[in-house]
């Protein structure tokens, strides 16, 4: 039976290619690939999106806070849509802690659309 990683975002893509992440706090988050995770309720809050109400607009998600996206300077994307991509956990190396990254274009296996109202106990907006 295929195993699957998680992949969460704002968009609907036929497919995910490599980006260029930027974490502060770990270089394994600054690499040029597709990330995914193992963790399902965290590819959900990255489907929430990140909508601007200031300069610096952040979405982290930090232990202490469990499976919540704390967001920073924007909010979910209230009303909206999002999309959990579900990807062949075969394609993906380990990265850090449930964050796995793929350095290539992935077609996703199975795509879930979510209404990003029903995820927002998930969301601490500061």
């Amino acid at each position: 039976m295929k195993e699957y990683l998680y992949h969460g975002s704002p968009y609907k893509l036929n497919k995910l290619i490599p980006n260029q992440a930027n974490d502060a706090g770990f270089i394994e988050g600054c690499q040029l690939a597709v990330y995914a995770t193992s963790n399902q309720n965290m590819a959900i809050c990255f489907a929430l999106g990140c909508v601007p109400d200031g300069e610096k607009p952040e979405r982290i998600m930090m232990p202490e806070y469990g499976d919540k996206m704390i967001f920073r300077y924007c909010h979910p994307n209230y009303g909206g849509k999002g999309y959990v991509y579900y990807l062949d956990k075969s394609k993906f190396i380990p990265a850090l802690g449930s964050q796995w990254v793929c350095f290539e274009e992935i077609i996703p296996d199975r795509v879930i659309e979510i209404n990003v109202d029903d995820y927002l106990d998930m969301c601490v907006v500061e």
